[in-house]
């Protein structure tokens, strides 16, 4: 019998770490593009734009904290895989990686899951 409460906290985690992998490579280009340009740049005349970004990727990120820190409970992932888990969605395209890593994780654990 499939365990629906861990199958329900691998789904919100992998829709979070998507999104805040998604929103980590927006936020690292405007960092990287308000420093590789002049004051006429994009970038610089859209900094009102850019603060409402960096700040919803913040908010994400913790919801992502969350759900993964939820899905570490119910999966009983150890102390070290939860906290790599955890910090690589700060690191643009690692984070990918991560989520990839933990699915693969909890599915071999569970192999009853069906996500």
């Amino acid at each position: 019998m499939p365990n629906n409460n861990l199958s329900a906290a691998l789904q919100r985690y992998r829709i979070m770490a998507n999104i805040v992998g998604t929103f980590v490579i927006v936020v690292f280009s405007c960092f990287f593009g308000q420093l590789a340009t002049g004051d006429t740049s994009w970038f610089n005349q859209h900094q009102t734009l850019i603060t409402v970004i960096d700040q919803v990727h913040g908010f994400l990120y913790m919801i992502f904290l969350v759900m993964a820190a939820l899905l570490s409970t119910k999966a009983k992932w150890t102390p070290a895989f939860t906290i790599t888990t955890l910090l690589a969605g700060t690191i643009p395209g690692v984070s990918f990686w991560a989520e990839h890593r933990a699915t693969k994780a909890v599915r071999a654990a569970h192999p009853e899951l069906l996500v």
